[in-house]
């Protein structure tokens, strides 16, 4: 055998290696390739199904808003409604409030106003906190 054989034997070893190792390499990438298309499609498969449930929830939560509303205008409704009410027990407590700076003098007259006026407060503020608790 001559060098320049010995050369190309040598030179043929190192291909068959080189060949080899690609061939190892390529089986390794093609597992990789698939496990990350596995992963891939169970990714794609999740979004669809959180895409589904945002709608979903979206929706809902529309729904509520919606709701909460129609619950607020009759609120509001309602609220007007009460507002003379309150309007007129305003007015009855400054009555008796300015009946009572005027009788000044008469203790008794001045007890019995007072206690009006405290009651009225107390009445208005008794029915504010009923209607608020409904």
């Amino acid at each position: 055998m001559t060098l320049g054989q010995i050369a190309g034997l040598i030179a043929a070893l190192a291909f068959v290696a080189l060949v080899v190792f690609l061939v190892r390499l390529l089986f390794q990438l093609e597992k990789i390739v698939l496990k990350l298309q596995t992963t891939v499609e169970e990714t794609n498969h999740t979004i669809a199904t959180l895409t589904a449930d945002l709608d979903q929830i979206a929706h809902q939560g529309d729904n509520t808003i919606s709701k909460t509303n129609e619950l607020m205008d009759d609120i509001n409704g309602k609220v007007g409604k009460l507002d003379p009410f309150f309007q007129a027990l305003e007015n009855l407590g400054n009555s008796l409030a300015q009946a009572t700076d005027k009788n000044n003098h008469r203790s008794k007259n001045q007890k019995m106003m007072q206690s009006a006026a405290t009651m009225a407060s107390k009445l208005a503020l008794w029915a504010f906190k009923s209607y608020r608790k409904k």
